[in-house]
């Protein structure tokens, strides 16, 4: 199955000179997770998430050690720091390194990318960085649940001490390996996946 049968369509999005202000409502009100940027031709640029936006304003780590560092900024100074800041616009608080799945790619695959670098949601691009929409491991899970029952049966019958059939010994390969093999077919990542959920 195709990631674009399962992606989400039509995205909102914030162009690169959207102020900083915008950005926050969508997350605020909006409730938004991420952020897509893109150009005047709806091509990728980056991502905008909530970590983003406050690593511009939460002090450094080292701050906090008060016994160390006396003058630790405040919540107020954090605060001043937010109206200091309504200058910015998207391009200056996007993450330009970006994970993405293809609208083309085989589901299981892109979920073994979003499991290897630790993201919940996937932009989806065209061959041309246009975004098509976002993939999200939530809706992937529902998918299993509601149409794959029979994985979940079988599961739960591996761990009541059933051997599968497919668990003989072979070279073990990471699920980045994996994820970033062109070559790799899905039933692989998928009894991979399935191997390490016992």
């Amino acid at each position: 199955m195709e990631v674009s049968r399962l992606m989400r369509k039509k995205p909102r999005t914030v162009k690169l000179d959207t102020p900083l202000d915008i950005v926050w409502t969508l997350f605020a009100v909006k409730q938004m997770h991420m952020v897509p940027v893109v150009d005047e031709k709806n091509c990728l640029k980056g991502i905008i998430t909530p970590e983003d936006l406050l690593k511009n304003l939460v002090p450094d780590y080292r701050n906090f050690f008060t016994e160390f560092y006396p003058d630790a900024p405040s919540i107020e100074d954090i605060e001043d720091q937010i109206d200091q800041q309504v200058h910015l616009t998207a391009n200056d608080i996007m993450n330009k390194k970006v994970y993405t799945a293809y609208d083309y790619m085989d589901l299981f695959k892109a979920l073994s990318r979003m499991m290897a670098y630790n993201v919940r949601i996937l932009p989806v691009i065209d061959d041309d960085d246009h975004l098509k929409g976002f993939l999200v491991e939530k809706d992937i899970f529902r998918y299993l649940f509601t149409k794959k029952h029979h994985l979940f049966v079988k599961l739960k019958k591996i761990k009541k001490g059933a051997t599968p059939t497919w668990s003989k010994k072979k070279k073990k390969v990471s699920l980045r390996e994996l994820a970033e093999n062109p070559k790799s077919k899905p039933s692989k990542l998928l009894k991979h996946l399935i191997s390490k959920i016992k």
